[in-house]
Formats: C-alpha cells, sequence, structure tokens
C-alpha cells in the first residue's frame, strides 16, 4: 500500500534522525547534565520551536500542502509563482519577528519562566537571542520540504534533520568538553544547523526547478486561499503550543533541573511519535487531499483505517516498553558525567508519565490530517482549546503531590480527551468509517502486546544486575540492548505470526 510504505520511508530516515538526535542529547547530558545552563539551554531551545511548529509544521503543512498540490499538476508555472510568493511572505514576515523578539527576549523569558532564578534568567535571554533566528531557517526548511513531499520525494525532507544533528555533533566533538559546560557553543551549534537544514532541502528543491525569490507577495486566489487557511490554523497550532508554554511556566516554578528533566523524557518518548504520527503526518495529508479532491471517499476511508492500524503497530508495545522501562532506558542512554541518579529517576518518572498518552499523541495527528485534508483547519482549532483547558486544570491538581509526574501526566490525560473529541466530531459528520479489518485489528493486538510485557518482566529481571553494573557504559549497553530486543523480536514474531504484520502490502507501491 503507497501510503504505509511512503510512510516507512519517511519514518525510516526519522530514526536516523532521532538516533542523531540522542547522540546530541548524550552529549549535552554528559557535559551539561540538569544544571541551570542546561535549564536555560532548554527554554532558548523552547522558545523557538513554540514557533517552529506554528510556522514550520502543521500549520504550514495544513494550508500549503492541499493548495501546492492541487496546482502542481494542471498550473506548473502558476504553482511556481506560488512558491515564490509564499516564500517571500514568510520571509518578510518572520525577520520582522526576529528582530522583536531579538529586541524584548528579556521580557518574552519573563513571560515563559517566571519562577526561574537570576543566574538562570540571564542565561535563557543570552542563549534564545542566539536561538531564535533558527526560526526562520526552519520554516523555509518547512517549505521547501513540502514542495518535495508533494512530489512524492519524501527521503530529502525526511533526512535534513540528520544532517543537523550531526552538524551539531560534530561542533561538539571538536570543542574543548570544559568549554561547552558553559553552552554558548551549544546554543550557536544548534542555529548553525538550521543553515544546514535548509541546504539540504533547497538544493534538490533547485535541481527539480524550484527556486526561491524575495519579491512583494502578489494578491493571487492561491495566495487568498493560504492566508485563509494559515492563520486559523495556526491559531489551532498556536493553541497546542500553548499548553506546552504553560508546562514550562508551571515546570519553572518547580525545583531546578525540572526543565531538563521533562526536556530528556520529551526527546525519548518523542521517538514512536517521530516515527508514527510525523510519518504518517507527512504522507497522509497530500494523499487525503487528492482523494477527497477526486471525491474518492472509499480510497480516503481505507487509508484513514490502515493509518490508524499502523500507528497502533507501533505506539501501543512502545507505551508498554516506556512505562515498564522508563528508568533503564535513562539510566542506559543519559546516566553519566554530569547527568547523576537522582536525574535519571526523576526523567524516568516523568518519561513514564509522558508514555502514557502515547498512542493519543499519533491518533491526534491522524484525526486533525483529516480535518486538514477537507480544509477544515477551525474544528482542530476549538477541539485543541477544550484539550489546553483540561491539561491546565490537571496541572493545577497533580504538580503539588507529583511535582514533574503531575505535568507529565496532564499532558497525557489531556491529549487522550483531545483525540476523543476528534473522533466523536469525525463520526458524527461521517468523515470516518473504521472498518472491521480495524476492528479485528485492534482485538487482536492485545496478545502480543501482553505476551511481549510479560517477556519484558522476565528478562527485566536477569538483565537487572547488568543494567546496574559499575564495569562500563558497555555493559549497560549490552544488557539493555538484549532487554529491549528480546521485548522487540517477541513482539515482531507475535504480529506477524498472528497476520497482523502484513509485509507485502506495507512494502508495495
Amino acid at each position: 500500500m503507497r501510503l504505509v510504505s511512503s510512510a516507512i520511508n519517511v519514518a525510516f530516515f526519522t530514526i536516523l534522525s532521532r538516533a542523531t538526535g540522542f547522540l546530541r542529547d548524550i552529549l549535552m547530558a554528559q557535559y551539561i547534565g540538569t544544571s541551570k545552563v542546561m535549564d536555560a539551554l532548554v527554554i532558548a531551545i523552547k522558545i523557538p520551536s513554540f514557533l517552529r511548529r506554528i510556522f514550520a509544521e502543521g500549520a504550514f503543512n495544513s494550508s500549503f500542502v492541499p493548495i501546492y498540490s492541487a496546482m502542481h499538476v494542471a498550473q506548473k508555472e502558476e504553482a511556481q509563482e506560488f512558491i515564490k510568493d509564499v516564500f517571500s511572505l514568510m520571509t518578510g514576515i518572520l525577520v520582522l519577528l526576529i528582530i522583536a523578539f531579538e529586541i524584548a527576549m528579556p521580557f518574552v523569558v519573563t513571560i515563559m519562566v517566571p519562577g526561574v532564578g537570576q543566574d538562570v534568567f540571564e542565561l535563557a535571554v543570552s542563549f534564545s537571542r542566539v536561538t531564535f533566528p533558527f526560526i526562520l531557517l526552519i520554516s523555509l526548511t518547512a517549505l521547501f520540504s513540502g514542495v518535495l513531499n508533494t512530489h512524492d520525494r519524501f527521503s530529502a525532507a525526511a533526512s535534513s534533520q540528520i544532517a543537523g544533528n550531526i552538524f551539531i555533533v560534530l561542533i561538539m566533538k571538536l570543542v574543548d568538553p570544559i568549554v561547552l559546560t558553559n553552552g554558548s557553543v551549544v546554543a550557536t551549534a544548534i542555529m548553525g544547523s538550521g543553515f544546514v537544514q535548509l541546504l539540504w532541502v533547497l538544493v534538490p528543491c533547485y535541481l527539480m526547478g524550484v527556486s526561491p525569490a524575495i519579491r512583494r507577495p502578489r494578491k493571487s486566489k492561491a495566495m487568498q486561499n493560504f492566508g485563509k487557511r494559515m492563520v486559523p490554523a495556526a491559531i489551532g497550532s498556536g493553541v497546542l503550543q500553548i499548553n506546552l508554554f504553560i508546562d514550562t511556566i508551571i515546570a519553572s516554578l518547580l525545583p531546578m533541573g525540572t526543565i531538563s528533566y521533562l526536556y530528556y523524557a520529551d526527546r525519548l518518548y518523542h521517538l514512536p511519535i517521530s516515527i508514527t504520527g510525523t510519518a504518517l503526518g507527512t504522507v497522509l495529508l497530500p494523499m487525503l487531499s487528492r482523494q477527497w479532491r477526486e471525491n474518492n471517499v472509499d480510497g480516503a476511508m481505507h487509508n484513514q483505517n490502515r493509518a490508524i492500524e499502523f500507528a497502533m503497530l507501533i505506539t501501543l508495545p512502545a507505551m508498554l516498553g516506556l512505562i515498564y522501562l522508563a528508568r533503564p532506558l535513562v539510566m542506559v542512554i543519559f546516566e553519566r558525567g554530569a547527568f547523576d541518579q537522582t536525574s535519571s529517576i526523576a526523567t524516568a518518572q516523568t518519561l513514564a508519565g509522558f508514555a502514557t498518552g502515547l498512542p493519543a499523541y499519533i491518533l491526534i495527528k491522524i484525526f486533525n490530517t483529516s480535518f486538514f485534508s477537507r480544509q477544515d483547519t477551525i474544528t482542530p482549532i476549538k477541539v485543541a482549546l477544550s484539550g489546553m483547558l483540561v491539561n491546565v486544570v490537571l496541572n493545577f491538581l497533580l504538580i503539588y503531590k507529583l511535582k514533574h509526574l503531575g505535568i507529565a501526566l496532564s499532558t497525557s490525560i489531556a491529549s487522550w480527551f483531545n483525540a476523543a473529541v476528534l473522533v466523536y466530531l469525525l463520526k458524527k459528520r461521517q468523515f470516518i468509517n473504521f472498518d472491521a479489518a480495524l476492528w479485528r485489528f485492534l482485538l487482536k493486538i492485545i496478545i502480543p502486546c501482553i505476551v511481549t510485557f510479560l517477556v519484558l518482566y522476565m528478562f527485566k529481571s536477569l538483565t537487572l544486575p547488568y543494567l546496574q553494573s559499575d564495569e562500563g557504559i558497555h555493559i549497560r549497553a549490552i544488557a539493555l540492548s538484549v532487554l529491549v530486543g528480546s521485548g522487540i523480536l517477541t513482539y515482531v514474531f507475535l504480529v506477524w505470526s498472528m497476520g497482523l504484520l502484513r509485509f507485502k502490502e506495507y512494502v508495495a507501491n
């Protein structure tokens, strides 16, 4: 099936991206740990990331891709002009935004993390001024990635983050570790990785005959449609980011290191999200946009169901594994140097809390794509806003006793609420129909998940002495590989033997 085979292609590069990202985070944990410098770096990463997810990801893709997808076949010249108009508009807006934020950065940091001390505040302002131009570079990367994805050239776009991560790792390995502890080199490397990622997608676009040009954007019908979709989509993405924004504000009121715990846990639980949610969202949006435009209702319904199947195939065992193996994962991957046992335990608790909502995070991406492909960007906004309110209430109810774990659990519960409301609205409008094959799949997938958990339970007891070994990281790494590998092999064998892993269908074109 084209949907899943393309998603697997994207997922492959996403896994490599996450692997190189983990290497970057391992170095940061080793040299910086969960110190005030790391808290400040996380703040400096989050500020452009909030806006990145508004301009460069969901909102932009849901607005740009359907329009460009409709134009590039029948109106090739107009499609080229549309790209230039969007490029010019985005560049102009983001340059002005960068100037404004650079001037107002102390105020921005104060609003974002009101509870941090003066030393963390000063570092966060300094680092954020270095990293903030990243928003322009990564937003333009999203533009050209959208072009490549529309032409079914998913590999170049999906591998851009790999190049960016490798750049950061090389800088960190070439610089004296003592210098790295002050954080400024890492902040500069993060901003520089944006240039690398932009070039990575710009070159293949140029070879396809797509080249940018700065000019005054035209008032074309395509640009008017883009604006009408982009504004509500950006508001919707902004609502989602307010959730994260609130989490960061609350984390700043908790003991030092909480912001870092959330960051490291986020890196781990986002791996399956990237494999499934990002990959499926990247492939599903242009595919559904074409099918709804062609009134191919059966094809769109079929692809939505198969996307849910594939997502659950990955996320259900991943959820169990991340909850049960949170402590060994964090201990082996991050616990060394400045990242001590206290940091490891707190990060593992946070990871387990986030992992409880893992399937919901992916379902939200799929369900939102169903609305976006029909050019409905308003409904996801309303649902996201209600989810944000649930998250805020739960945060204040849970953090007093559970602290960092309370923040993670609030996010997970709010995500399940969001996913439930989205699917209710899709069913009510007859935009989705869960077929018999999906229900059979969901019932059968419970069996391999339970058996895999039992295998992990057994192997965890056997490998525990080696996971806690003081004889070297290689002993703990081998033990973790055996533990995780036993679970993966068991799960893959069971889903294959039960006919749930339809490999031929997944790789078919």
